[in-house]
Order: structure tokens, then C-alpha cells, then sequence
């Protein structure tokens, strides 16, 4: 039995107060509960599983050295791909697919975009046609940089483009006409593409001199001779 002198409230402002403070207490858990979930939903095992992940393949890259030579930059301009990653030593210089020789009237025939000819060099010694028309190579036999040789090919209408595998050398950009331009320096592994994206191993070729990538609205180009850069850039600005 309750002590006449203890003070109780009536019971209506009991459960007022009760009322209340659950109330109170409702209110925090609905403040803090969805932080709480969003952390421990999504917060830590997403950072968790992310983090493990990227640790994963760094470990791998780092221990396993196919997988650093796999971590390859490239450079692209005009359908031209630059990979910096080795590869198989291929053939001297082999042909381009359907590769035909003929005169240079003949081949400007045979494309449908137009043939530069850099009045430094004069005219080629040879000239071919490949890939139905789509590559025309000049070729200089007794240039002053010794054997040199300019790739032109389709690089708006129905693009083709040559894959660089850089395995020895350097990577520049430079200006070529008002137009970027790429230098390369060093032995160079060019494997042909053909327009329907086939890869033709039997193309790939090793360079013996540097190299100046640049193009035009109509053709892309790529010149290849035992040149510094100041001659190259002289050669290309020759071609128009």
C-alpha cells in the first residue's frame, strides 16, 4: 500500500509524459537509424569490396611482370593507335594486303582520296596501292635520310589505321601544318588493320628509323625514315 505523503500525478499526465518520451525517442531513431543503414549497407562493404578489388589487381600487376608489360598506354590520332607494350619480332617488310605496285598516275586512279607527294623528296622510286585502295605508300630509295617511306591512307571517308606497337623509343607531340602531330623515335613494331577491323598478322613489319604521324581533312599520314625531327617536320610541311 502507497504512502499517504508520496506525490503521485494523476495518470493522465502519467501517460502524457510517457506519451512523450517515446515520442522523443521515435524521433532520434528515425534520425539516425537511415545513417546507420546507409553505412553499414552501403558505406563499408561497397568501399570494402572496391578496395579489396583494386589491391587485388595491383598486387597482381606488381608481382606478375605479363601484367606490368599488359599496362599499356596509348596515344591515338587519326586511326593511328600507339601502344607502348612489346611484341613477337615480325618480318622485315612485308607486303600490306593486296599490295600492287604501279605508277604514281595509276595510283591516284586507284584512290578515292588524294596523294601527297612532299616536293622535298621529289618523286618516289616505287609506289604502292593495298587494301582495295585504301593505303598508297611512296617509297624513296635514294632520299637524302637514306630509304624512306610514306604511308597515306583514307582517314575520313572509310578510315583505316595502322596499330603501333612501341616497343623501343619515344613519344612526342608536335605541330605539323598547324595540326597535331606525333614524333617517334626508335624501332617501331606496325601491325595493319584492315577497315573491317581484321588484324593482318603477316603485315607486321619492323621499323628502322623514326617516325611522323600527322593528318589532313582527307588522309592520314605516316612518314618513316632515318630523319631528325627538324627534317621530318620539313618533309610534312613539303607534302601540304
Amino acid at each position: 500500500m502507497l504512502s499517504p505523503q508520496l506525490d503521485v500525478p494523476p495518470a493522465a499526465e502519467q501517460a502524457a509524459t510517457v506519451r512523450q518520451r517515446l515520442e522523443a525517442q521515435q524521433r532520434l531513431q528515425a534520425r539516425t537509424q537511415p545513417i546507420a543503414r546507409w553505412r553499414a549497407r552501403i558505406l563499408y562493404p561497397r568501399w570494402r569490396a572496391a578496395l579489396i578489388v583494386a589491391l587485388t589487381v595491383v598486387a597482381l600487376a606488381v608481382a606478375i611482370p605479363q601484367s606490368r608489360a599488359a599496362i599499356a598506354h596509348v596515344l591515338r590520332l587519326d586511326g593511328v593507335e600507339l601502344h607502348q607494350a612489346p611484341g613477337p619480332s615480325p618480318a622485315p617488310h612485308p607486303s600490306l594486303p593486296g599490295e600492287q605496285r604501279m605508277s604514281l598516275g595509276q595510283a591516284r586512279q586507284r584512290v578515292a582520296f588524294p596523294i601527297l607527294v612532299p616536293t622535298t623528296l621529289g618523286q618516289p622510286t616505287a609506289v604502292t596501292v593495298s587494301d582495295s585502295g585504301r593505303v598508297a605508300t611512296l617509297i624513296y630509295d635514294r632520299a637524302p635520310y637514306g630509304e624512306v617511306r610514306l604511308d597515306e591512307f583514307d582517314g575520313h571517308l572509310d578510315p583505316v589505321y595502322f596499330e603501333k606497337f612501341v616497343r623501343v623509343g619515344s613519344v612526342t607531340e608536335v605541330s605539323v601544318n598547324g595540326t597535331k602531330g606525333l614524333w617517334v623515335t626508335g624501332p617501331q613494331e606496325i601491325v595493319y588493320v584492315r577497315s573491317d577491323g581484321m588484324i593482318v598478322q603477316a603485315s607486321a613489319r619492323l621499323t628502322t628509323g623514326n617516325t611522323l604521324i600527322w593528318g589532313t581533312r582527307r588522309v592520314a599520314l605516316r612518314l618513316e625514315g632515318g630523319f631528325s625531327k627538324t627534317a621530318a617536320l620539313a618533309v610534312a610541311a613539303s607534302a601540304g
